[in-house]
């Protein structure tokens, strides 16, 4: 970061975001963008309140992303109010806001504070339009709501400005800094800042969606034996002990990832029901192993509790399995009463892994879509055999669900209808708009899971088609590109 005569940087970027999944996937490409683009900016992160908060975002900002200034999710209303942070920063007379996640009200109201200009990542809705300098938008959809129709000639217009999917971009960085090659993004070397080949017409300027080609390709199989596909990567480091990879010949067993969340409400159901289902599937394909990666803020010896009956009493509700945490010369593991076999990884990001996994099992989250831009085959669980767990709501009804007393009987009510009302909960299902991946949702029981993936596992071709499907669904990486590119132009402007 390049400083003026004064000590002062040229101008400041300050990024909102909030949860941990627009951390990964959101913030950590668009940083490594502005690094590459504009190494003599200084890059701030103000943390909103989240209710899917882990806790350990804070962490994730300075150590994984490396941003140079991070303020606690705590002190976000006093900074709200009154534009001060709690370290009392200090800001360059020129520099941008841009949102990367939460509520678009708070970067206006701080854009206006700093009087900086304002760019809004826009996934669905763009909001607040006379105050935005610029709208990055995922898809062409919410840019033809100002083209034509009736807000033909929308005063609006001029901001919007398509960019794609920014979660391909997640994806991509952090495969790229493993090694893991992924199309649109260079082999080797340091980071192009040159933009990847448009598949279609761009749009104002900036790439508009594309497809991701096929990361990998149909290979005929026979039997109950995994099938191998081609390679994804080429490092076996970046592999659990005894793993194969997924373009090995010969291999001599399945190879199955293991989500349960990374929030206590997920995890007091998920971590049971996970060891659960792989003890059924042994039984009936011993030639299984498993993983689980272990989620950001989490360690395996915070995972053991939920393991364990006398810390997580939700165990009997999904009718779980317990597992003992073992410290061995290669990792930890979880090994259940029958005998299962569980390793535990904690390099993180897990893709390497995930990316030569047969089939993933997981919770519902930003991981359904890591796993689709990975082309990974997986079964969504949505459990309900605890309804009153269920209490990551925005606004005014998060609030009220958290309330001592009457917040968990609420939660339950509010549960029950909610998810009979919003339909598809996995992100490949909801971009698809309609079933690319089993959602199985309702008082769960071990055995029906394993069942579904079973059949999965002993079926390739529906595997491969499901693969296919996934691949189809993801934009190309290069949003994170677009996005610091207009964060340029304001800059020019302000």
């Amino acid at each position: 970061m390049a400083l003026l005569s004064g000590g002062a940087p040229p101008y400041d970027i300050l990024i909102l975001s909030n949860g941990p999944g627009e951390l990964t996937t959101w913030v950590r490409p668009v940083v490594m963008e502005l690094r590459q683009q504009l190494p003599q900016a200084r890059i701030s992160l103000v943390l909103s309140p989240c209710p899917h908060a882990s806790g350990q975002e804070v962490r994730m900002a300075q150590e994984f992303i490396k941003i140079d200034r991070v303020q606690d999710p705590d002190f976000f209303l006093a900074f709200l109010l009154t534009g001060q942070t709690e370290e009392a920063w200090d800001w360059a007379k020129r520099g941008v806001v841009l949102f990367l996640g939460g509520d678009q009200f708070f970067a206006v109201c701080i854009a206006q504070r700093l009087r900086y200009r304002l760019v809004v990542y826009a996934e669905h809705q763009p909001r607040w339009q006379p105050w935005v300098h610029a709208f990055a938008l995922r898809t062409e959809e919410s840019k033809r709501r100002y083209d034509g129709g009736r807000l033909l000639g929308h005063r609006w217009a001029d901001k919007m400005y398509v960019v794609g999917d920014l979660m391909a971009d997640g994806v991509a960085s952090a495969t790229y800094l493993l090694g893991v090659p992924v199309s649109g993004w260079p082999s080797g070397g340091s980071l192009s800042t040159q933009p990847p080949a448009a598949a279609s017409k761009p749009t104002a300027g900036f790439s508009s969606l594309t497809q991701i080609p096929a990361l990998i390709e149909d290979v005929p199989s026979e039997g109950t034996l995994p099938e191998p596909v081609p390679n994804r990567f080429t490092e076996e480091a970046l592999l659990p002990q005894g793993w194969q990879r997924l373009s090995d010949g010969g291999r001599t067993h399945y190879q199955v990832g293991l989500l349960p969340g990374s929030k206590p409400a997920k995890l007091s159901l998920g971590v049971p029901l996970v060891l659960a289902v792989a003890d059924e599937l042994r039984q009936h394909l011993p030639n299984i192993r498993f993983v689980i990666p272990v989620a950001p803020g989490q360690t395996p010896q915070s995972l053991a509790g939920y393991a364990h009956p006398k810390f997580n009493p939700d165990i009997a509700l999904v009718y779980g399995t317990s597992g003992a945490l073992e410290q061995t010369n290669l990792g930890a593991q979880f090994i259940t009463p029958f005998g299962s076999t569980v390793q535990l990884w904690t390099t993180f990001p897990a893709y390497s892994v995930l990316a030569n996994c047969d089939l993933c099992l997981t919770t519902i989250g930003a991981n359904t879509a890591e796993l689709a831009r990975l082309g990974v085959p997986m079964v969504v669980v949505i459990p309900t055999n605890k309804l009153e767990a269920m209490r990551a709501w925005d606004g005014i009804l998060g609030l009220l669900v958290h309330l001592p007393g009457i917040g968990a009987w609420l939660a339950r009510r509010v549960n029950r209808v909610a998810l009979h009302w919003l339909g598809r909960l996995a992100w490949p299902n909801i971009w698809a708009g309609r079933e690319v991946v089993p959602e199985l949702r309702g008082h769960l029981r071990p055995v029906e899971v394993a069942e579904q993936m079973r059949v999965l596992l002993e079926d390739p071709q529906r595997r491969r088609q499901m693969q296919t499907e996934l691949q189809q669904l993801g934009g190309r990486p290069g949003a994170a590109q677009a996005i610091v590119q207009l964060v340029a132009q304001q800059l020019s402007k302000g």
